[in-house]
């Protein structure tokens, strides 16, 4: 199969584009963008501005919070709160959105930092019945359910901010997750900043979000204006450094092994589905720009995805039965 000789993606990748030099368009848009990508001194100048106008924003508001910030008990939301109140002394509401997935790894880390940092954290939950039943509908059209938690915690933490006249979201979404299928400036951090729902969620569902915009079954709650920032677009911190930094600092505790995203039970289901409907594993798009960012070596990188590949070709039947008993339908 043919392959982008820059990141390794394969040509069956979605939206892809290979030049007549065999460069995908994902790279070509990097390379482009990279200068402006990299300065983190330019970029940190720009996150600092969003911050300051969003706490003047919140005092004109008579607002409670500075901003609002997603909290899974994983180390992205768990890393960028203890910054957000430490470093710059933000007054942060911090939310879950209970999806049914959640474990005790990420319950409990939960608890840790909310006790070490000293901030409101509200659960947030929906008719059961209705999550089951987007659940059920994303996956037999598109195999992917992960879309609906995406929506539901973003449209619950713009009607949050909105009713209580919190200015900004902040959330913890990574760099390679952010620019994984960039070939273009519309909607992208840092050269476009979100100021609604539906801005926000075309970075990850693009013109789609046109066709269903005013049908019955989205709310993209347009009266809601607010500001998102993606923290990790504007500061270079590794994973490593992220999670020994919350264990020195509010005892957070390291996923026992290696997989990804330990605090989500139906992960693996997630990573089997779309293993089956593409071909390649889940992460694929995040690694190849780790690779065009100098993170991670190509080598590397194929190494990484042939052990996605071990690990989820055949998960765990029980786990599997759970899931589907979760959303309520017989497996695909």
């Amino acid at each position: 199969m043919e392959h982008c000789i820059k990141c390794g993606l394969p040509k069956t990748y979605p939206k892809i584009k290979m030049d007549q030099e065999g460069v995908c368009c994902f790279c070509r848009f990097y390379e482009k963008h990279q200068q402006n990508l990299d300065d983190y001194n330019s970029l940190h100048r720009q996150f600092l501005a969003e911050i300051e106008k969003a706490k003047e924003k919140a005092r004109k508001n008579h607002a409670p919070y500075d901003c609002i910030v997603g909290l899974s008990g994983g180390k992205d939301g768990a890393y960028l709160i203890c910054q957000l109140r430490k470093v710059y002394g933000m007054r942060v509401l911090a939310y879950t959105f209970d999806n049914g997935f959640s474990t005790d790894f990420g319950r409990q880390n939960c608890e840790r930092l909310k006790k070490a940092m000293d901030i409101d954290h509200i659960y947030i939950s929906m008719k059961d019945s209705e999550l089951r039943k987007f659940y059920r509908a994303a996956l037999k059209v598109t195999r992917n359910f992960c879309s609906i938690c995406f929506h539901f915690m973003h449209y619950h933490s713009h009607l949050l901010a909105s009713r209580f006249g919190i200015p900004l979201i902040v959330n913890g979404r990574t760099r390679s997750q952010i620019y994984q299928n960039a070939c273009e400036e519309k909607g992208l951090e840092p050269f476009e900043l979100s100021h609604s729902l539906k801005e926000f969620e075309y970075q990850m569902f693009g013109r789609l979000l046109d066709k269903l915009d005013g049908q019955s079954c989205v709310d993209f709650l347009p009266e809601a204006e607010v500001t998102s920032l993606s923290y990790f677009t504007y500061h270079q911190v590794t994973d490593e450094e992220k999670m020994a930094y919350l264990e020195k600092e509010i005892g957070w505790e390291r996923p026992k092994n290696a997989k990804p995203h330990a605090d989500c039970w139906a992960h693996e289901a997630a990573e089997k589905l779309f293993l089956d409907k593409n071909g390649f594993p889940l992460r694929t798009g995040e690694l190849a720009q780790m690779v065009r960012s100098k993170e991670l070596s190509p080598e590397k990188a194929e190494e990484i995805l042939l052990e996605d590949r071990r690990l989820y070709d055949s998960p765990d039947p029980a786990l599997m039965a759970r899931f589907y008993e979760r959303v309520g339908m017989k497996p695909l």
